[in-house]
């Protein structure tokens, strides 16, 4: 489900949400993908105002943007 929603936001041009691990830190993130690629996807992310990179098995959750995501999530 969450390659779909990767391809999603690149074919689409949209805005997900994820939740990424990095370390032992976990962050929600809005990001729009640029690129994807096997192990790492290329992205916007407007938490950090800038391109990053993410591995793919550092995301361990991806949804369509929406307004009330934040409020649905529990961490």
């Amino acid at each position: 489900m969450i390659e779909h929603i990767l391809k999603a936001s690149l074919e689409r041009n949209m805005i997900i949400t994820i939740i990424y691990q990095k370390g032992g830190e976990i962050t929600i993130r809005n990001i729009k993908v640029l690129d994807l690629e096997k192990e790492h996807i290329k992205a916007y992310c407007y938490l950090r105002k800038e391109k990053r990179i993410f591995k793919k098995e550092n995301i361990l959750s991806a949804a369509f943007f929406s307004s009330n995501t934040l409020k649905d999530i529990n961490i």
